[in-house]
C-alpha cells in the first residue's frame, strides 16, 4: 500500500498540489485522472520520487519516503516498476535486450539467469517470437507490452504506468488495459495509472481519485463514477464521452 498525507507542492509561486490525501491499494488499479494541467503528473513524479513534496508525507508500508535513507530508496526503487506514456524503449536495443536493461542495474543475475527471466516477462504479456527485433519494428500495441514486461521484470510490489494508452486505437487500448488489471492482481501488485481515458477509467478503475486544479475533489470506483454529483466530475465525464463520440461518428 502506498499512503500520502497532505501533500503539496508548487512551482514558482504557484501551488499544483493542494492538501492531497488518498491511499493505493494493493491487487488494484488505482486510478488518478482528471483533465490537462490539473496536476496528476505532478503527483505521479511525487509518488515516484522524481520530485519531492513541498510539505506532506508519501509512506511505502511503514516506510515514509521523507525519513528514508539513500540505501532505502534504492532498494524501493527495486520494487517500482514503471510504464511511461511513450513507452521509452531504447530503439539501439532489442526487445529481450529492453527488457533485460533493469535486470543490469539492480541484480547479479548472470545473463541466463536475465535472459530466462525477461523470456518470462514477455511471455505474460504475449509476446512471442519477437526477442530480437527492435522498436522500430513493433506496432505501438507491441511496444507497450514490451514497456510493461521491462516494468515487471524486477518482480516489482508497486506499478505505475503513465497514460498507458496515448497513441493507442480503441482495441489496442482495450487490450492494454486488461493486461494491467490481470498482471496487478496475479502479482498483487499495488497498481497506479495516470490517465484521462474514459475507457480505461470504466473498465479497470478498482480505484479512482478525481484531481481539479490541484484538489482531490472526488474518490470512488467505476460504479460510482457515473452516478456522482461532483459537478467537476460530471464535466470530465461529460467532456470525455462527448469527445469519444466525435471521434466514433455518434
Amino acid at each position: 500500500m502506498i499512503k500520502v498525507e497532505h501533500l503539496y507542492k508548487g512551482f514558482d509561486g504557484v501551488q499544483v498540489l493542494k492538501d492531497i490525501s488518498v491511499e493505493y491499494e494493493a491487487g488494484k488499479c488505482n486510478m488518478i485522472i482528471g483533465a490537462s494541467g490539473s496536476g496528476k503528473t505532478v503527483l505521479l513524479k511525487n509518488l515516484i520520487g522524481l520530485m519531492t513534496p513541498d510539505s506532506g508525507e508519501i509512506s511505502y508500508g511503514d516506510m515514509k519516503m521523507s525519513q528514508m535513507t539513500d540505501k532505502e530508496k534504492k532498494l524501493l526503487r527495486q520494487k517500482i516498476g514503471i510504464l511511461f506514456q511513450g513507452s521509452a524503449l531504447f530503439d539501439f536495443a532489442t526487445v529481450i535486450e529492453n527488457v533485460m536493461f533493469p535486470m543490469e542495474f539492480f541484480t547479479d543475475w548472470s545473463p541466463a539467469q536475465r535472459r530466462e527471466r525477461a523470456q518470462f516477462c514477455l511471455e505474460k504479456v504475449n509476446v512471442i517470437g519477437s526477442d530480437k527485433k527492435f522498436p522500430n519494428e513493433l506496432s505501438g500495441g507491441m511496444q507497450k507490452r514490451v514497456g510493461i514486461a521491462r516494468a515487471i521484470a524486477l518482480n516489482p510490489q508497486f506499478l505505475f504506468c503513465d497514460e498507458p494508452n496515448s497513441g493507442l486505437d480503441p482495441y489496442t487500448s482495450i487490450l492494454i488495459d486488461q493486461l494491467i488489471s490481470d498482471l496487478t492482481k496475479e502479482f498483487n501488485m499495488t497498481t497506479v495509472v495516470n490517465t484521462h481515458d474514459m475507457n480505461s477509467i470504466l473498465e479497470i478503475g478498482d480505484k479512482i481519485g478525481f484531481i481539479h486544479q490541484g484538489t482531490l475533489l472526488w474518490q470512488g470506483d467505476k460504479n460510482s463514477i457515473l452516478s456522482t454529483d461532483c459537478k467537476e466530475l460530471r464535466t470530465f465525464v461529460c467532456a470525455n464521452t462527448l469527445a469519444r463520440n466525435i471521434i466514433e461518428g455518434k
